[in-house]
């Protein structure tokens, strides 16, 4: 099989040149120095997520994004072809919540102006193990106890420049109830010290103008002389100072923003028992904070006793693709399965930090399918899901229209054990190719 080649479409009829008009016509309007590159890729079939499967079928792009999708598509005949037509082609895998190739430390307390950005120098080849293994965009994390900082979004491959997707995402929480009630006291501190501020200031800015009218010269009588000139009209008002509020601790920054309920800011808490979601929910609730949970479910767990209370609030869930046992028990519990049962949007995160272990994740995927997930919901859980945790389900997770070309390309079913990743797109470049495959 060839990397790519390229396809000449002769036009033979009427209808395909104006079948070909129609295409550029929908094409986004051009600046004069920058030109549509098309890349069509051939597929034995198209995974897109977001719908029914094609076989056989081809994608078109333009400049790194999807233009089309389906069955005998037409192109422009300068087109790059890259023929995929033994492969499998979906969208690119994704992790939400790992620190890899990145050094540990114990980062302590309530640091929320901090972000991986701030620790991150990236090298063209940092994630190449992460590439290889399928996934193509990763939420790198801090980490220690508290609240060590915000989460850094990133593509695996790629133009390095280009690569930073969100400097500063959800906010990281590795705590317990005591000292995250303590952190939100301390926001919610700052948030009453701005509002005590601005409550003075506008009562001063009365009482100045109480003032100012109280000292002003009485008004002249009502009649005047006709031989007597008008007055010069009066001067306007002097204009009002605005209100400056004091800086609210930057440390403290983004649990304010929760409290008050900014966009794009959430906090991704990492919990390992039912007693900890239920600990950490009563603070969280209090302040009505958005929140998605990191649940490190071991082999045998009892998160399934909260399943339904999770599923109640439509909870964003990270979890260990794992066939689950009940406590001291043989028996087995499908936790995946219940959690998403109970309503829950379940991503699938890799067990460690390990190349190897992203490699494994499709087939751990398969082994919850075989035992009785959905598969739409098992192919979802590791590339719309986690894209739409991160806020980014407008350019990833799925095969559509004007979204990134962000594709893995696999020699069999992603859930077939024996499937292997050959190559990889981001952004409409290809970014690895599997050597043996040639």
């Amino acid at each position: 099989m060839q990397r790519s080649s390229f396809a000449f479409v002769k036009l033979r009829s009427a209808a395909t040149l104006l079948a070909l008009l129609a295409l550029a016509a929908v094409c986004p309007a051009q600046s004069p120095d920058e030109e549509e590159r098309f890349v069509v890729i051939k597929a034995r079939k198209i995974i897109p997520v977001s719908g029914k499967e094609v076989e056989d079928g081809m994608i078109v792009l333009v400049n790194g994004k999807v233009r089309s999708i389906g069955k005998g598509l037409e192109f422009p005949r300068n087109a790059k072809v890259i023929d995929a037509s033994g492969w499998v082609v979906m969208p690119g895998l994704i992790n939400p919540h790992t620190r890899y190739g990145l050094p540990r430390y114990g980062r302590m307390g309530v640091q929320g102006q901090l972000s991986v950005a701030d620790e991150l120098v990236l090298q063209p080849d940092d994630f190449d193990g992460l590439v290889r293994a399928g996934f193509t965009t990763v939420g790198l994390i801090p980490t220690g106890a508290g609240v060590p900082g915000r989460a850094t979004v990133a593509h695996t491959g790629g133009d390095v420049k280009a690569r930073i997707l969100a400097e500063k995402s959800y906010l990281n929480v590795l705590s317990d109830k005591a000292t995250l009630r303590g952190a939100f006291e301390r926001a919610k501190a700052e948030i009453d010290k701005v509002d005590k501020a601005k409550k003075d200031f506008d009562e001063k800015q009365k009482q100045d103008a109480a003032q100012k009218a109280a000292s002003a010269p009485a008004s002249a009588p009502a009649s005047q002389p006709a031989s007597q000139p008008a007055s010069a009209p009066a001067s306007a008002p002097a204009s009002q100072p605005a209100f400056q509020p004091p800086p609210i601790d930057p440390a403290v920054q983004p649990l304010v923003d929760l409290i008050q309920k900014k966009d794009g800011i959430f906090a991704m808490v990492e919990l390992s028992g039912a007693s900890d979601v239920l600990h950490i929910n009563q603070v969280l609730d209090k302040y009505e904070s958005a929140r998605a949970y990191v649940l490190r479910n071991p082999l045998q767990t009892n998160l399934y006793q909260v399943a339904e209370t999770l599923g109640e609030k439509k909870a964003r869930v990270c979890v260990w693709p794992m066939l689950n046992r009940l406590p001291n028990s043989a028996e087995r519990l499908p936790l995946v399965r219940d959690l998403c049962k109970a309503g829950c949007e379940v991503t699938l995160v890799p067990l460690n930090d390990s190349a190897p272990e992203h490699a494994r994740v499709l087939q751990r995927a398969a082994d919850l399918v075989r035992d009785g997930w959905d598969r739409e919901e098992a192919l979802k859980s590791v590339t719309l899901h986690p894209a739409r945790l991160l806020g980014l389900d407008k350019r990833l997770g799925t095969i559509e229209k004007d979204k990134d070309a962000d594709f893995i390309m696999l020699d069999a079913d992603p859930l077939d054990p024996r499937a292997r990743v050959r190559a990889v797109m981001i952004a409409g470049e290809l970014v690895y190719r599997d050597e043996e495959a040639e």
